[in-house]
């Protein structure tokens, strides 16, 4: 499982896409029929004040990130990081995947194809500091630990959406 799994999911419930009334003649509808088709990005709006506190909360607890990803029990996979990058008015928030911990900086892969950002590509290897990443994730046995980005986005769906996302995740998101 990749987090690039998670933005499929995410494009498809948070943006308001439904697979069953994707139309065969929209493009997004006719992306979403190819079998392992993923939609990178969905926009945010910059004032979005749920987002903004699970940034926060991904930064004050990026240390257990940190040991998990240095330590990993058994059954801990998937760890990545999501980065702000900044290109003149533009901000695209991008999940880095192989991602390391040494000189500490975090390092990985660009996860996802880059929309906004011109110059950047999937596969490259970029750093962040970990009091700039924007979230962090890992799987524990099925169980998405971290990813308050996408636990936010998670918890304004509608029970229906939230059910289209549970199929279709590679772990589950513990109810609170």
């Amino acid at each position: 499982m990749k987090i690039n799994s998670l933005l499929l999911t995410g494009a498809l419930v948070f943006g308001g896409i439904a697979l069953q009334n994707a139309m065969a003649d929209h493009p997004v509808g006719q992306e979403l029929k190819r079998s392992n088709a993923e939609p990178e990005s969905f926009d945010v709006p910059h004032n979005h004040a749920q987002m903004h506190r699970a940034v926060l909360q991904a930064r004050r607890t990026v240390g257990t990130f940190i040991a998990a990803l240095q330590h990993p029990s058994p059954g801990q996979q998937d760890f990545e990081v999501k980065k702000a990058f900044r290109q003149g008015n533009e901000v695209e928030h991008l999940w880095l995947s192989d991602v390391r911990f040494s000189g500490n900086r975090f390092h990985g892969r660009i996860d996802n194809t880059p929309t906004k950002i011109h110059g950047l590509k999937e596969g490259e290897l970029v750093s962040v500091n970990p009091d700039e990443i924007s979230d962090w994730v890992f799987v524990d046995n099925g169980k998405l630990v971290g990813g308050y980005t996408i636990r936010a986005r998670y918890n304004e769906l509608s029970p229906e959406q939230k059910k289209q996302f549970d199929q279709a995740a590679d772990f589950r998101i513990e109810k609170r």
